[in-house]
């Protein structure tokens, strides 16, 4: 019988392993000047009883370096504010404009801060929140 410590402390190392693979394998595709131009978002969970929402908590790209969130600006409008995560992240994607794809062709252009936080309008009448549950960001710059 495994007790509850051990299997806490074998999950936050698994944690800790899958953030500093993913930081590692970002920092050498950056040091080599292989840094990937798009980044995919994917929402791992099937639609519940009601629509798809938005999680809570966020979601992450793929490679673990930015983080979006789905929230509401000041005059009720949607926005999903995306944040490089960690080092590698801000070193990635700090002052660079970019380009959210959405996953039915919709493109919404912006920028990250040098803070690493770019903030997108969504508020379209005809988009969902199901139509967030896939979508990409790439680099303006090396957009086709």
């Amino acid at each position: 019988m495994i007790s509850a410590r051990t299997q806490r402390d074998s999950a936050r190392f698994l944690r800790t392993l899958r953030v500093a693979t993913q930081t590692a394998l970002a920092y050498d595709e950056m040091t080599r000047g292989r840094a990937r131009s798009t980044t995919s978002f994917l929402a791992l969970a099937a639609k519940g009883v009601e629509d798809w929402r938005f999680p809570a908590s966020g979601l992450m790209s793929a490679d673990g370096l930015v983080l979006a969130e789905l929230g509401l600006g000041d005059d009720g409008a949607r926005i999903l504010t995306l944040q490089a995560q960690g080092a590698a992240g801000l070193s990635l994607y700090a002052s660079r404009a970019v380009r959210l794809v959405l996953a039915n062709g919709q493109a919404i252009e912006g920028a990250f801060n040098r803070d690493g936080q770019s903030r997108l309008a969504v508020g379209a009448d005809d988009l969902s929140e199901a139509d967030l549950a896939a979508f990409e960001i790439e680099f303006a710059d090396d957009a086709r």
